[in-house]
């Protein structure tokens, strides 16, 4: 996914600031594509060059001018075309796993250790996930577009399975470390 396509979609829903759209990444997608904001910022300069968007400037007097940012046909025709077209595979990479790699240079106590300490960040991550998902359950029903907040939701029921799924096997490999069971 490109940060482009991500701004496009969420500019699909309303015009927005730089700041706006910041604040959209940490409330909506930031948990699978976060986004700082220069990143933003520089994106946005490259899609009003692409004549993806539009800027319309606010003068303020005691603040610096708003740069409100519109998506323009151009950009909508782009987003369906990066939405309606399939994903080359994407490299995977995550450096805990090559922690657990060479993980054999380590005692069992500090394998354990570092066991444990994934399991408590996966831990974190889902309370937070798991808050934000009974949240959206009771939003559902009130929203207009139904079927687009189902499929935003389940972007975040991705990440719990995902979450879970990784506690098991981290539940697992202690165990089987403990155990001095190395069977596969």
């Amino acid at each position: 996914m490109s940060l482009k396509h991500a701004i496009l979609g969420f500019l699909s829903f309303r015009p927005a600031t730089g700041y706006d759209l910041k604040k959209a990444f940490d409330r909506s997608v930031s948990h699978f594509w976060p986004a700082n904001q220069s990143q933003i910022y520089r994106t946005l300069a490259g899609l009003t060059e692409e004549g993806y968007v539009t800027q319309e400037i606010i003068e303020r007097e005691e603040r610096l001018d708003a740069k409100i940012y519109h998506i323009t046909q151009n950009g909508r025709d782009e987003l369906h075309r990066w939405l309606s077209t399939p994903l080359p595979p994407q490299p995977f990479r995550e450096p805990f796993l090559i922690q657990v790699y060479f993980g054999g240079y380590l005692s069992d106590e500090e394998l354990i250790a570092l066991l444990a300490r994934q399991i408590a960040v996966i831990e974190q991550t889902l309370a937070v996930y798991n808050q934000i998902y009974a949240m959206y359950q009771e939003q559902i029903e009130s929203r207009e577009d139904v079927r687009a907040f189902f499929l935003s939701v389940s972007t975040l029921e991705y990440g719990i399975v995902s979450n879970r799924a990784a506690l098991a096997w981290l539940n697992s490999l202690i165990e089987r470390v403990r155990s001095g069971n190395y069977a596969l």
